[in-house]
């Protein structure tokens, strides 16, 4: 037999994830960048402790709250291409359902987590234990519910059971095609139970990631799908940036004559300073990158879930006679709209697929690049007159953003999540200069921003801003103080606008009217239709450890960016904005949010009809 050393199982996982590394291209990095958590009932004396003991080379930070260090952990993985990222631990009950939700977002969106929830005692000599979930079956317990939201998850209810299931979790979190949450639930007995493991366990062990090769048949048969079309365009998802493919998307489509248009994962994987760049498709899109697409005869998605926001609920794609390509590492994403799939590594592929379109005759179409042209310069007459901001007057939204734009630095990320500013971030940000985008759309997830600009920064990334709302803001402030803890230097721009605004916007577009997305008090009737709240967000975050810097007018907002950008730490910008004034729509853009089917309200009627009419004239099943 070999060596073997004796520990608790929370000093093994500690003393294992340290020893885990990944390797693509050569370079290696730790497969696990650092350990967050919150201890309490259930993992303070086992995780807790093995951590603390064996855990030294993991840096870890501490949350406050559950939810909110995953969202930091998918950010860091985001930004590490998904090649390193942080193990979260919780305790049992409330502490680890709070992880559920994150633990969606990470999947959804095909991020690597490592998850190490607690459970109750597997020995049932203590009866029905604090926080335990009394079910009628009995092993049931609340950490089950994060089998559902998990690419991998195991129960832990023996030392012996670490081995094979630390290695599958491994494997999974480096699986290019498979990653997601990944979850060790382990009972909170069983963390400080002692266990033999061999010494081999613990040696250096590097994962290597990586590349699915292009199958030849399939690169060939795309080749000539693209030789035969005359109006092809790309699609760029958040696939191009995991593959780290941006250079090889860019040679591809200027060599090919072919428009890029971005996903809101892959917003800003096309350099802004190419010609062939028409920026966000989709809901979330600009005109002229929607015009384009409505128009292609071929179009070849690249690393794309080709979720209802970038089809627009699949009516987007009207050329009749329009073909799918896809290059994606994940089968199930390669034949979407009845695609023909190149089944391999966004880098692989393009390369691959770039000579074999070479080799077949593919060149720039004259015609096509006078129509993206076109498409560009509508584009920017439209926006650009309602983005100027009207000196001592007070700003839309759209326009407070086009500022914050501007006074970004170069080589910098912009976060949004969820509400209208990943929406106005996709369509309007000016990517040129290395301005990138870092937009979780996918899930959609409120909370996700301050600790994804957090994770970002301690990943490596500078120049990070942050972009939210107040409603967003106030659910949890709380990783203000994370950040000004660690004392990184981020800047986050709450945009106060009294409400749920773009919920407001959709409900009026649907129902007719708005209920109670607003912050206001309640008026003689009883309903939330008083004053807005006098909320003071400047004084809230400047208690958490923020600099703060308020704004109202231009003049106001670039003097407040400026300070902001100068002072170290956290600084937090306060910018009210007009409420109900959302940024410039734009046509080919139908999203499928149906109106009540019957009411007694003519004006819903009405909209439904509409509804009705215009789904059932651009929507179809793309085969």
């Amino acid at each position: 037999m070999g060596r073997s050393i004796r520990l608790t199982v929370g000093q093994a996982v500690a003393k294992f994830l340290a020893a885990q590394w990944t390797e693509r291209d050569g370079v290696e990095q730790r497969l696990i960048g650092g350990a967050c958590g919150i201890f309490g009932h259930g993992n303070l004396s086992g995780l807790g402790q093995g951590l603390a003991e064996c855990g030294q080379d993991i840096p870890f930070y501490q949350p406050f709250h559950e939810q909110s260090m995953v969202h930091m952990a998918v950010a860091y993985a985001r930004v590490k291409r998904r090649l390193s990222t942080f193990a979260c631990t919780a305790s049992i009950g409330p502490g680890t359902a709070n992880m559920y939700t994150g633990a969606a977002g990470a999947t959804v969106q095909r991020v690597p987590v490592l998850l190490l929830a607690s459970d109750h005692y597997a020995t049932r000599r203590q009866g029905i234990v604090l926080q335990q979930l009394e079910h009628p079956n009995y092993d049931l317990s609340v950490s089950d519910g994060l089998r559902t939201v998990s690419a991998f998850f195991d129960k832990i209810v023996r030392p012996e059971q670490l081995l094979p299931s630390l290695m599958e979790a491994m494997r999974v979190l480096t699986s290019p095609s498979e990653t997601g949450a990944v979850t060790l639930s382990i009972c909170q007995d069983t963390q400080g139970e002692a266990g033999d493991f061999p010494v081999e366990l613990f040696e250096k062990r590097v994962w290597r990631v990586e590349r699915r090769a292009a199958d030849a048949a399939q690169v060939t048969r795309v080749a000539e799908m693209l030789a035969k079309a005359k109006q092809p365009v790309l699609i760029s998802g958040g696939g191009v940036y995991y593959s780290e493919a941006e250079q090889e998307l860019k040679s591809f489509a200027e060599r090919f004559g072919i428009p890029v248009v971005e996903t809101v994962a892959g917003r800003s994987t096309m350099p802004g300073e190419s010609l062939n760049a028409l920026g966000a498709v989709g809901i979330a899109g600009n005109l002229a990158a929607n015009r384009i697409a409505s128009q292609a005869d071929l179009v070849l998605a690249i690393g794309t879930r080709l979720t209802d926001v970038v089809t627009c609920s699949q009516t987007l794609f009207q050329n009749p006679d329009v073909r799918f390509a896809s290059i994606n590492v994940t089968g199930r994403d390669s034949i979407k709209l009845g695609a023909e799939p190149i089944t391999a590594d966004a880098k692989v592929g393009l390369t691959a697929l770039a000579e074999a379109a070479a080799a077949k005759g593919v060149k720039p179409k004259a015609d096509w690049t006078t129509e993206m042209k076109s498409a560009r310069d509508e584009w920017t007459g439209l926006a650009e007159p309602t983005l100027k901001a009207t000196a001592g007057q007070k700003m839309t939204q759209a326009q407070a953003l086009t500022l914050v734009n501007k006074a970004t630095r170069r080589d910098s990320y912009v976060v949004a999540a969820a509400g209208s500013l990943p929406g106005d971030v996709a369509k309007l940000w000016d990517t040129r200069g290395s301005k990138r985008t870092h937009l979780e759309f996918g899930f959609s997830c409120m909370t996700y921003e301050m600790p994804a600009g957090i994770g970002l920064v301690l990943g490596g990334e500078k120049n990070v801003t942050v972009v939210i709302g107040d409603g967003t803001y106030l659910m949890n402030p709380s990783d203000l103080i994370v950040a000004a803890r660690e004392g990184i230097k981020l800047t986050v721009c709450v945009f106060v606008n009294h409400g749920y605004q773009i919920i407001r916007d959709l409900q009026t577009l649907t129902t007719g009217s708005s209920f109670s997305t607003e912050f206001r008090g309640r008026d003689n009737a009883g309903s939330y239709n008083g004053a807005y709240l006098g909320i003071d967000i400047g004084q809230n975050a400047q208690s958490l450890g923020a600099k703060v810097h308020r704004a109202q007018t231009p003049e106001q907002l670039e003097a407040a960016l400026a300070a902001a950008d100068a002072a170290p730490g956290l600084n937090v910008v306060v910018i009210e904005v007009e409420p109900h004034k959302m940024s410039v729509g734009t046509k080919h853009s139908f999203w499928d949010i149906a109106p009540p089917e019957t009411s007694g309200i003519p004006a819903a009627q009405e909209l439904r009809r509409k509804y009705e009419e215009r789904r059932d004239a651009l929507q179809r099943h793309y085969l």
